[in-house]
């Protein structure tokens, strides 16, 4: 069995050989797990040493090149800025003084034509008999609240919907335009379609499950059906305590949820598993805040078997950290054992 074979298994009926598994780090992260493992290659070191089964290929920004600003940051293409272009904390709200949707209009939207969606032959050839994840993240959610801020985002959810409603969907439709663009230029080549909106924290969803079901549900089943159209399984990366949408995830056809933070409230593996494992394949869940971080190797290689005999009993299952982006914090000892113990520990199971 191949890599895109074991990848594909959990939505499939044969039995792989082994648990399918992913990763996904910081370019640091990376390089501290080269080191570690004495690879001269992250191919070397991802792939064929620790057996990771997924290569992840997603559109190239060719738009207008991003400044350094004085204060050291960056502004990204929807004008926000931040101390790294695509992670850490907004630091500007451009559209914080919108009130309307004029105001909205009159905003320079970023471009889907500053993305090339052309998966090359070279990314082709590198990912040969690999499951291929692509498309846009699609963080839709993410860039609303940030354009005008949270708490007036949150805020206006109640006091003025429609402004809501068009600010969401300026967003959704730029990176579901991409995602159109992308699967059209590079059709059957998309095996995973991957995505990500944080609609949890640790205690609850942000925003109360009939907000959602108005606002979020609608766009995600649209991208969804997009995925499943063009022959690509549907996956949602959403971080926190969202037991209270898996229902609605579900009827919306989505097909695996990641990243299963199962010490989130409400995100007990058991529970998750015995109540949706029929109907959703579940991706992560290797517990990142404590024991990948902090724990020694044999706590990490435990809580890997214990997961695995919770959420991969039936190979409906993806093992993965509970988070989507391993930082360098993280010993690569602790990495290198997770995978090292879910490879050993799967095989024939």
């Amino acid at each position: 069995m191949n890599s895109k074979q074991r990848g594909l298994s959990p939505f499939k009926k044969n039995k792989p050989d082994r648990l399918p598994m992913w990763y996904g780090g910081a370019p640091e992260t990376t390089r501290n797990i080269m080191e570690y493992v004495g690879a001269r290659t992250e191919n070397e070191a991802l792939y064929d040493i620790l057996g990771i089964d997924y290569k992840t290929i997603r559109p190239r920004y060719i738009g207008r090149p991003f400044e350094k600003l004085s204060d050291g940051t960056i502004e990204n293409e929807w004008g926000i800025r931040r101390a790294g272009c695509y992670w850490g904390q907004a630091i500007n709200h451009p559209l914080e003084n919108a009130e309307s949707i004029k105001d909205l209009e009159k905003y320079r939207f970023p471009n889907p034509n500053d993305w090339d969606v052309k998966i090359s032959a070279e990314d082709l050839t590198d990912a040969e008999g690999f499951c291929i994840i692509g498309g846009t993240w699609a963080p839709f959610f993410h860039d609303a609240a940030e354009l005008i801020g949270m708490e007036k985002f949150f805020i206006k959810m109640y006091e003025d919907p429609d402004f809501i409603d068009a600010l969401i969907e300026k967003c959704f439709e730029f990176y579901y335009e991409i995602n159109i663009r992308v699967f059209k230029t590079n059709p059957g080549v998309i095996d995973i379609y991957f995505m990500g909106n944080d609609f949890g924290s640790q205690r609850g969803l942000l925003i109360s499950p009939q907000l959602w079901r108005r606002f979020f549900k609608p766009r995600l089943r649209k991208m969804i059906d997009l995925a499943h159209r063009n022959g690509a399984i549907a996956a949602l990366h959403s971080c926190g305590d969202i037991h209270e949408i898996l229902p609605d995830l579900i009827d919306i056809g989505l097909d695996v949820i990641n990243p299963i933070q199962v010490f989130a409230e409400n995100m007990n593996p058991e529970v998750l598993k015995r109540e949706y494992g029929k109907d959703i394949v579940f991706f992560g869940g290797i517990d990142v805040n404590e024991v990948l971080r902090l724990g020694s190797e044999e706590d990490v290689r435990r809580e890997t078997r214990r997961i695995i005999d919770i959420l991969g009993y039936d190979g409906k299952y993806i093992v993965a950290a509970s988070h989507d982006y391993l930082l360098p914090e993280i010993p690569a000892a602790n990495i290198v054992a997770m995978y090292d113990e879910a490879m050993k520990y799967s095989m024939g199971k």
